[in-house]
């Protein structure tokens, strides 16, 4: 009776385990989803941020992916209220865009744009973004990231002091 019993249960479970791998198949083949990850342009933060001042900082973007910009945010130092205080973008067509910061409320990191705009893939963008209190800063002249590259041509520090090796960390999306 055992050794019946046994048999059983081994069959069943054979049957059951084959019974649902042939469901979970047919429910992966049926209900296939595709998830799209919007592009972004993200510097990322620097190793070290350090030294980092307000000032102007001027460049060219030229990006690998097309992306769809509604807001722009600037990594700040911790501790700090770093953040970008005005942003324009043109190209040889004119301006593309422009956004001024709202001051200390609510989502303060980010300059939302009026409208959306487009960076589109293999064209390239100059930049000027004005920074306010201490935001991340790449000592470099150029940044390559996965969305891109970006460059610095110009900062002008808050005591007038110009460079050209630094990038704000900054974030389209």
């Amino acid at each position: 009776m055992r050794r019946t019993l046994a048999i059983f249960l081994l069959i069943f479970s054979v049957l059951a385990s084959a019974t649902v791998a042939s469901m979970l198949q047919t429910w992966s083949v049926k209900n296939t989803m595709t998830v799209v990850e919007a592009a972004i342009f993200d510097t990322g933060r620097p190793t070290n941020p350090y030294p980092s001042i307000f000032g102007v900082h001027r460049g060219e973007i030229k990006p690998n992916k097309t992306i769809k910009v509604s807001k722009l945010y600037t990594y700040p130092c911790e501790g700090t209220g770093g953040h970008t205080e005005r942003i324009r973008i043109w190209n040889e067509s004119g301006v593309i865009a422009e956004a001024n910061w709202t001051g200390y409320a609510g989502d303060w990191h980010n300059i939302t744009f009026e409208h959306a705009f487009t960076l589109e893939a293999g064209k390239t963008y100059n930049y000027e973004i004005v920074t306010g209190s201490y935001p991340q800063i790449h000592h470099t002249r150029n940044l390559s990231t996965p969305a891109g590259y970006i460059t610095c041509t110009e900062f002008m520090d808050a005591n007038g002091i110009k460079y050209n090796n630094m990038i704000p960390a900054i974030k389209f999306y």
